[in-house]
């Protein structure tokens, strides 16, 4: 595992470098990871500026040219300050007359060497921006493996959106059922209201039934009796 993995599907050689730039820092080799980060920002600046300048340039001039070119935004200017930084601490631990094995040095360039190649895929290569989110993960440079904090992380975000998907997805049956529920409460009070009007009836009906009824008793109440 490296934390340069997103550079595989942007450049296979490029990758190649930061590895190696981090196993370097593994195996206690900092000056010479610090060496390395340096050859990785070189060639990242070349591949940015290569339709601008010849191969055979400097870095020093491929800088001057991205420095004298408009920045679009906060994350260019943090490329250029990235790729001066490293180039200054690759060119001291080159030219040094001492061995200086200093292992803060060398992580704080494999800091500035992810934040730049970060860039780099994003701006040039157009990687999906949500890369720029990544955090470096120091605890993969003496293991080789990714820390249990970032993968509980990893984890805790995708079963965040699974609940939230079932969530959504609950509350659509929820409000399917209630639909339902009133529909067949309406449907039942319509029904009812209809059957009480047709059991009502008129009150001049009813008192022409009752006059009527009335009658129907006397005729044969006088029919029985008068015989």
């Amino acid at each position: 595992m490296s934390n340069f993995n997103f550079l595989k599907r942007i450049n296979e050689n490029l990758f190649i470098i930061a590895y190696e730039a981090e196993k370097l820092f593994r195996d206690e080799y900092f000056e010479q990871c610090v060496t390395q980060t340096r050859r990785l920002a070189e060639n990242l600046c070349r591949d940015v500026v290569s339709d601008r300048l010849e191969a055979s340039e400097t870095f020093d001039a491929m800088l001057e040219l991205l420095k004298d070119t408009p920045a679009q935004n906060d994350f260019e200017k943090e490329f250029i300050e990235d790729l001066y930084f490293l180039k200054k601490a690759g060119n001291e631990s080159v030219h040094s007359l001492h061995v200086k094995q200093d292992g803060n040095l060398a992580l704080e360039c494999l800091h500035r060497a992810f934040e730049a190649a970060l860039n780099y895929a994003v701006f040039k290569k157009g990687l999906d921006s949500k890369y720029l989110q990544q955090q470096f993960d120091d605890e993969l440079l003496p293991t080789g493996q990714k820390s249990q904090k970032s993968s509980l992380s990893e984890k805790y975000e995708e079963e965040k959106t699974k609940n939230s998907k079932k969530r959504k997805n609950s509350k659509k049956s929820v409000s399917k059922s209630r639909k339902k529920h009133n529909d067949d409460f309406l449907e039942d009070e319509f029904s009812e209201s209809v059957q009480d009007k047709d059991s009502k009836k008129p009150l001049w009906r009813e008192i022409l039934e009752t006059i009527a009824a009335g009658l129907i008793i006397a005729v044969v109440y006088f029919l029985i009796f008068n015989k």
